[in-house]
């Protein structure tokens, strides 16, 4: 290899790690195993060894992935949060045990052993014994703020013992920051996704996926309910008398502060007393902890381990080795992106031999057309696999994949099925490769090779899968998050011809939707009631409804930060929409031309006339004099008991968009009052009072109504 061709490949391979370090820390959707992953980073160490002068400052070979959100508050953590160096094989573990030895000029090196949860990091800090924030990884310097949603788990106290200062070597100490792995059990992820089909909402990907959206959700009461765990494994007390968030920022300081760990009084002597601690203290540890000083000792622990992974509620992928001793990690340092006295062991991937019976296609809601493996069905990594992706047909031709061919499949992550490799030696000679379709498989409408996304593409947008695809984006949670709405119903809609666009969901009508089979007046208010209320949805949220090629829910929020109407958006060049984060050259090209498309500017202009407004929610939210018209204007109002069609904050949300004044408590002064299920002593006081009385389903008509009159929504009874 010369130089010019060292040169483009490490811009390849550049381009190819920070692509999976974005899918896999911010959109968690990864696309290749961590095995495979590291296999590049490697390619490109070797590379950047060979040619020095061609190495980057900030290459991905010595950077930490970062999961930061920009939605976010950050703060700088007390100490680096570093990744650990992974291998997969035990010679690799014997090459650490002796590079150990030879740093520390030791001949015998004592090891911990941890399980490697599949999970999310996670730094909690605590001030005074009181707890004051929660971070993200981050970048490693710095995390996002999720202090909040941390508070919800029944692992972090939030006050420590009186005693917690006689734990520390130092009673001195102040403030001090853990660490931990968030994850969701594996009951408890199959509970979430059994609720899920019941409510026709889609699935949970993967519990390391949940876990990493759960994390970043807004709504603290999600996130109590979807119950998340953590274990704790590391404690960083205050560095230099200064507090974490005191001190200058990496970009301002020099390298050496991130070199090691913080060297202080109040540090544990080694991992095991820590460890001791941090039980303690209150916080919940991994019970298997093992410590060994030679490496036949160290295999036998990972052996331990990976044989009781099958029987564990969480989802590990391997073991933690470190140098137990304190001193010694400080002597070995840091690199920028791993502590040299770490090892993460991955276990290997589980993989399976099995028949491709065939390839089905599946058509997206931007009328992508993705080849999708039946397999003959195979135990792989405790469950049957019967499908795999095969992502598409460039995918297809550098693996020379064919219908009939014995393939090698594997859970990506321990998650997703792949193929990774064709059998040659089996093949029978006579397997074809499956030709591209030149026509939809839905719609048989023409089909066109999209260059920039690697992909075939339907461009009918009337096409019934587009269509379904578009309708379930448009209720899902992100985007409208209309309730009651799933799968189901949109394709019994669909069947019946009630719906063809998201525009027409505004336009259903109560009296046919409680006709129909399975159907009745209360399922038929609480769709409703769910329509209407898309309407007041936040910007970003309407953005990301639309449906936009490659625009997830954080490319939504940059654009709705940027433009705060659809008409702004819709006269946006490609070139000051590529200039945005979380944007580029690719996507803003998407974006335009998708927008000024005969059928994305139909989508839009239907759904305005709708009455949907594409703009700042707080345009659509002020009240002029058609909305000083309608019932619940400037009416005294209070809720009790339970309404099933929506939650009490969102009425009281709902009535004062259209003037109301919603008050806890009955005085002399209340005018309504809306009693749900259950009401109690309220509802007593309001019939001796003579208050006007409405049940849900009057209340739910009354809203109908006052929205109607005041120009927020449209006719749907």
């Amino acid at each position: 290899m010369d130089r010019k061709q060292a040169q483009l490949r490490m811009e390849e391979l550049r381009g190819e790690i920070q692509r999976h370090n974005q899918l896999y820390y911010q959109k968690s959707l990864p696309e290749i195993s961590d095995q495979l992953y590291d296999q590049l980073d490697q390619e490109l160490q070797d590379l950047e060894t060979a040619w020095p002068e061609l190495r980057l400052e900030d290459s991905p070979t010595t950077q930490v992935g970062s999961d930061r959100d920009e939605n976010f508050p950050s703060a700088i953590h007390s100490a680096p949060m570093l990744s650990l160096q992974n291998s997969y094989d035990l010679t690799e573990v014997e090459a650490f045990d002796q590079r150990m030895r030879r740093g520390l000029g030791q001949n015998r090196v004592t090891y911990t052993v941890e399980p490697k949860m599949d999970g999310v990091a996670v730094a909690a800090r605590y001030r005074d014994g009181q707890f004051v924030m929660a971070l993200t990884r981050g970048d490693g310097r710095q995390g996002d703020v999720i202090t909040e949603n941390v508070a919800t788990f029944p692992e972090v106290p939030l006050e420590l013992p009186e005693n917690w200062r006689d734990l520390f070597p130092n009673k001195d100490v102040n403030e001090f920051e853990i660490r931990g792995e968030a994850y969701l059990t594996l009951s408890r992820f199959a509970q979430l996704n059994e609720e899920r089909r019941l409510a026709e909402q889609p699935e949970l990907a993967n519990p390391r996926n949940a876990t990493a959206g759960t994390l970043k959700t807004l709504d603290t009461n999600e996130v109590r309910r979807r119950r998340l765990s953590i274990f704790f494994y590391q404690i960083f007390p205050l560095v230099d008398g200064m507090r974490a968030e005191e001190k200058p920022s990496p970009e301002n300081v020099g390298s050496d502060l991130f070199s090691s760990p913080p060297q202080t009084s109040s540090e544990f002597p080694d991992h095991q007393s820590e460890m001791a601690a941090l039980i303690s203290l209150g916080f919940k540890t991994n019970p298997f902890l093992r410590v060994a000083s030679e490496p036949l000792e160290l295999a036998q622990h990972l052996q331990d381990l990976e044989a009781l992974r099958a029987d564990l509620d969480y989802q590990i992928d391997g073991a933690v080795i470190k140098v137990d001793n304190r001193q010694a990690q400080m002597r070995l340092k840091s690199t920028s992106k791993a502590p040299r006295w770490g090892l993460a062991f991955k276990f290997a991937a589980e993989e399976a031999l099995t028949t491709l019976k065939g390839v089905t296609l599946q058509v997206g809601r931007t009328g992508v057309i993705t080849p999708v493996a039946e397999l003959e069905p195979v135990l792989l990594a405790g469950s049957t696999v019967s499908r795999a992706t095969l992502h598409n047909w460039d995918e297809m031709g550098r693996k020379d994949i064919r219908p009939g061919d014995q393939v090698v499949v594997v859970k990506g992550g321990d998650i997703i099925p792949k193929i990774i490799q064709v059998r040659l030696d089996l093949r029978s000679g006579d397997n074809v490769p499956l030709a591209e379709p030149t026509v939809c498989p839905i719609c048989s409408a023409p089909v066109s090779r999209d260059e920039q996304a690697s992909a075939l593409r339907c461009r009918n947008l009337f096409c019934p899968a587009v269509v379904a695809g578009r309708l379930r984006h448009f209720v899902s949670r992100d985007a409208c998050d209309i309730e009651g709405l799933g799968g189901q119903s949109l394709d019994s809609f669909l069947e019946l011809g009630l719906v063809n666009s998201p525009a027409d969901l505004f336009r259903l009508k109560r009296e046919t939707l409680a006709t129909l089979p399975g159907w009745g007046d209360k399922s038929s208010d609480r769709v409703l009631t769910g329509v209407t209320q898309a309407s007041l949805r936040p910007w970003e949220s309407k953005v990301f409804a639309l449906g936009m090629p490659q625009v997830g829910i954080t490319t939504a929020r940059t654009l709705a930060q940027e433009f705060p109407s659809i008409q702004a958006l819709q006269e946006a060049t490609k070139s000051e929409l590529a200039a945005l984060p979380d944007v580029g050259a690719t996507v803003a090209g998407q974006i335009s031309d998708y927008l000024k498309s005969p059928g994305g500017s139909a989508l839009v202009a239907d759904l305005i006339s709708v009455g949907f407004l594409l703009e700042k929610e707080t345009e659509s939210l002020t009240l002029d004099e058609a909305a000083e018209e309608n019932w619940f204007f400037e009416r005294v109002v209070v809720i009790t008991g339970t309404l099933e069609s929506m939650g009490r904050s969102e009425a009281k949300k709902a009535m004062e968009a259209l003037g109301a004044k919603v008050t806890g408590s009955i005085t002399g002064k209340t005018q309504v009052l809306i009693a749900g299920e259950k009401a109690g002593s309220k509802l007593t006081k309001a019939e001796k009072l003579g208050i006007e009385i409405l049940d849900e389903k009057a209340f739910l008509h009354r809203l109908e109504e006052a929205r109607q009159d005041s120009g927020q929504g449209q006719a749907s009874s």
